[in-house]
């Protein structure tokens, strides 16, 4: 009968998990950051948001426009220095969202461009008029979660820097 050498499974074992890439630390970023939004190149402060599911943009003059391959939308978007952009976007759909204040609005959900530090990712955002609030845009968890980790006792830690703009055809509006 042939004995187990528990050492030699240790070592494949050890060499089994050295073979394993690491997961890649996720980026440290504050609760404020600058995001730069799709071609336009338009930045706005952002409230990184880990409690909320989806992004939201407050946005103005929002317009419904029908063409052939669907329903779109027109919107104002207020950067940083004050510069006014006006976008066109499909709808991708229209999201059910509960209100802080109670009750729920319907909203239209587009695909938007997203830097955040060097990331660029192209994003599923609900558009809202949001007024009230001290920050135009609120980047929730969906984005956040593939390789952000937010630290509450931080603000303004990078500054959008996306080199290239990856789906870029998938945001053009």
């Amino acid at each position: 009968m042939r004995t187990r050498n528990p050492l030699r499974y240790l070592l494949l074992a050890a060499f089994a998990c050295s073979a394993i890439p690491a997961a890649a630390e996720p980026t440290v970023v504050g609760w404020i950051e600058p995001v730069k939004l799709g071609n336009e190149g338009l930045v706005v402060p952002a409230k990184l948001d880990t409690g909320a599911d989806n992004s939201s943009l407050g946005v103005s003059d929002l317009t419904w426009i029908r063409r052939a391959d669907g329903d779109w939308v027109a919107f104002e978007v207020k950067g940083k220095d004050n510069r006014k952009a006006r976008l066109e976007r499909k709808v991708e759909r229209v999201a059910r969202v509960k209100k802080a204040a109670g009750g729920v609005q319907d909203r239209p959900v587009v695909l938007l461009g997203v830097c955040l530090g060097d990331t660029y990712r192209v994003a599923e955002v609900n558009l809202t008029d949001r007024t009230g609030f001290n920050l135009p845009f609120l980047v929730g968890r969906s984005f956040l979660a593939e390789g952000f980790a937010v630290d509450p006792s931080r603000t303004d830690t990078t500054e959008p820097a996306c080199t290239t703009k990856t789906a870029s055809s998938a945001i053009a509006g």
